[in-house]
């Protein structure tokens, strides 16, 4: 089995993309993957959403709407896992895709939409709970040496407690990653109508692949 845990801009079009090819795979592979979306906030992704030169008061602006977009994710993971992620991809097809500001009052939006108790929910939002979450997902990144999202960390619980770290989560990626793992062939994943295989690939590590 596969154990992945994906590190996330949660405000980022790229980290929806990439959370998307986690979920695909997880669907091709039915039980052989288990996987957590952790939100990541370093000056780095801060620094994707501000203009060439900010002030101070723009950076520290952003750095709150990121760290609250957290706290929101993970009061809607409270309410289980399923409905944590729904909420993310809602949070971020409301943020990218259809241009909105996050906010308080999108979040509550998104929350009714979810199906959340959302007395529960606004509770959680400033829970100790999810700060101390929040840390705690910031001390894994640490830990695993994340320094820029999207990042994945791919460990095959079946061979090995070493993990590596894929830098570039897109799906023909993570299918090298099983077949280099001798969990499924890349072809087998990859044989569907908007991911036709290339015939020149090979099975060998992509130089973004690092062992932990």
């Amino acid at each position: 089995m596969l154990e992945v845990y994906l590190f996330v801009n949660p405000l980022g079009a790229p980290c929806m993309r990439s959370e998307q090819n986690i979920m695909k795979l997880a669907a091709r592979l039915n039980n052989k993957v288990s996987f957590q979306f952790v939100p990541l906030l370093t000056q780095q992704v801060v620094a994707r959403s501000l203009p060439a030169q900010p002030t101070l008061a723009e950076r520290n602006a952003q750095f709150k709407v990121h760290y609250n977009a957290i706290l929101a994710y993970k009061a809607a993971l409270f309410q289980g896992k399923r409905k944590g992620r729904d909420f993310l991809l809602k949070m971020q097809t409301a943020v990218v895709a259809d241009h909105q500001q996050f906010s308080t009052d999108l979040a509550l939006s998104l929350a009714q939409t979810c199906h959340l108790d959302i007395d529960m929910f606004k509770e959680d939002c400033s829970s100790d709970l999810a700060k101390q979450a929040f840390k705690t997902d910031q001390k894994l990144a640490a830990e695993m040496k994340i320094t820029q999202s999207p990042s994945a960390v791919i460990f095959n619980c079946d061979v090995s407690q070493c993990g590596l770290l894929l830098n570039d989560v897109t799906y023909e990626a993570l299918c090298e990653v099983c077949e280099s793992q001798g969990i499924a062939t890349k072809q087998s994943l990859m044989a569907e109508p908007t991911y036709a295989p290339n015939l020149g690939s090979t099975t060998t590590l992509q130089p973004n692949l690092h062992v932990l």
